[in-house]
């Protein structure tokens, strides 16, 4: 079996698995035979891809975590706010993730814009289990995960849908009254005496960050269960890779890169590490584009071939890229994004990453190194100025329009970061948003940055997608939707 995009799917193709409406109703079986009529009314649903099987793929076995049927009840269970049985469900996953014992997420989650709520905290549950299993938590305690996992959103159901699937940026009201279902969630459970303490703070704080940053508390790492650290790095996987009505889908490979470069700031690094070692970068029956301008189709992604699979050409040959003649071979990104170009591509990413407007961003750092990797991923997204000196800021910006955001080092030898920080409000008062960058995630660093009034800190080395996810969320103030 193979994955394309609903709109390659062709009359004739034989659905590999199962189609379900929001109520978890099947729509469409597996093994039906697609018609103009299926692939419009799928379309209509806004279902986003499907799962065929045909010749080049019939030997590629894609299994999911939990049975489709079991998916479907906890869809049923989360739409209708059913709490005992979304107990019921957190405990058939468990088992059935405890008798597949080896686990990957290789399946890619089928689902309707409509279904997103639902579908988005059935998928959390899993990948809750998923974690909680690499990290050796018992059955109990998975299933205490498992269950927060179905819980966490039920808040959201009584937001208004045209603020859930608004496609552009929400009102400072808006997003306020977003970040309430974490809240509307606990008030839902909390009178529960059969479920435990660990569960309900674990969807009340499933938004907190491990540096303070989060809501609705502002709690640190250290002031927050395990429970709740895997539930937030859950809970933002699936959303980073999950199609919405306002922005396009990271890849898992992006994903991945997000949460490695903000753990330590959003997300319990242990938890990130036990999540990437079930996560596929290029799934099986995912279709890709190669540097060489083939496609072939993942038929073996495990273990040391994560990075590296074993593919079947569109022709039917197989390419291992492990094979030491095939080292200079590269995957460039999924044939089924919207990507054209690794570099100037981006698509629609780009409508969430890249501000409507050309900002202007100065970057103040002593290693010229530096500078140029800020440049490299940020160049063709901003209108920069580089500058390797505190002095030569200051002049810049007494002479010069002021920048719409500054990136300072905070450690630029012979200069005090703070004390350059305040020669630069100095300046520019409180209007221009400062960003600091240090080299460690040390408490004492943090609370010198928060101290000076710092819009938010990166840390070398650099992780791409998560720099310019902070950058976006400063200058835009909207928040990387999750």
């Amino acid at each position: 079996m193979r994955y394309i995009k609903i709109e390659d799917a062709k009359p004739g193709m034989c659905l590999a698995y199962n189609m379900y409406d929001t109520d978890g109703h099947t729509l469409i079986c597996n093994g039906s035979v697609l018609s103009e009529f299926y692939i419009r009314r799928l379309s209509d649903y806004g279902f986003d891809g499907v799962y065929i099987t045909d010749e080049l793929s019939e030997d590629i076995q894609i299994d999911p975590v939990i049975t489709p049927e079991l998916r479907a009840e906890g869809l049923v269970g989360v739409r209708e706010s059913n709490i005992d049985g979304c107990k019921t469900v957190a405990k058939k996953i468990v088992e059935q993730v405890l008798d597949r014992g080896v686990l990957s997420l290789d399946l890619t989650d089928l689902r309707s814009f409509d279904s997103y709520t639902y579908a988005h905290s059935v998928n959390v549950a899993v990948i809750c289990c998923v974690i909680g299993f690499g990290l050796n938590l018992n059955s109990e305690e998975l299933e205490q995960v498992v269950t927060a996992g179905l819980l966490h959103d039920l808040g959201k159901l009584v937001i208004p849908r045209e603020i859930l699937n608004k496609p552009s940026r929400l009102t400072s009201e808006e997003y306020d009254l977003m970040k309430t279902h974490s809240t509307l969630s606990y008030e839902l459970i909390k009178e529960r005496w059969d479920i435990s303490a660990n569960v309900k703070a674990a969807v009340l704080y499933h938004h907190e960050n491990v540096d303070g940053s989060g809501y609705p508390d502002g709690k640190e790492g250290y002031q927050t269960s395990f429970f709740t650290k895997i539930l937030h790095a859950a809970d933002v996987y699936d959303a980073l890779v999950s199609k919405r009505p306002y922005k396009n889908p990271y890849s898992p490979y992006e994903a991945c890169e997000y949460l490695m470069g903000a753990g330590g700031i959003m997300f319990d690094s242990k938890v990130v590490e036990a999540l990437m070692l079930c996560v596929p970068f290029y799934p099986k029956g995912t279709q890709v584009k190669l540097s060489d301008g083939r496609e072939g189709i993942i038929v073996e992604n495990s273990g040391m071939r994560n990075l590296r699979p074993l593919l079947r050409l569109l022709d039917g040959t197989t390419l291992d890229l492990q094979e030491h003649e095939n080292f200079k071979i590269t995957i460039l990104h999924e044939t089924n994004e919207t990507v054209h170009d690794p570099i100037a591509g981006e698509a629609d990413r780009k409508k969430m990453l890249t501000p409507s407007r050309r900002y202007r961003i100065m970057a103040i750092d002593n290693m010229l190194i530096h500078l140029q990797t800020l440049r490299g991923f940020l160049h063709n997204m901003y209108d920069l100025r580089l500058l390797t000196s505190v002095d030569q800021a200051l002049l810049y910006l007494k002479r010069q329009t002021e920048p719409d955001l500054i990136i300072l080092s905070l450690d630029i030898p012979g200069t005090n970061g703070i004390e350059a920080a305040e020669k630069i409000q100095g300046i520019v008062g409180d209007l221009v948003p400062i960003l600091f960058v240090i080299d460690t995630n040390d408490k004492s660093v943090i609370a010198r940055c928060r101290k000076a009034g710092a819009a938010g800190y990166i840390v070398r080395p650099y992780k791409p997608t998560y720099v310019k996810a902070e950058i976006k969320r400063i200058l835009t103030g909207q928040q990387v939707t999750h």
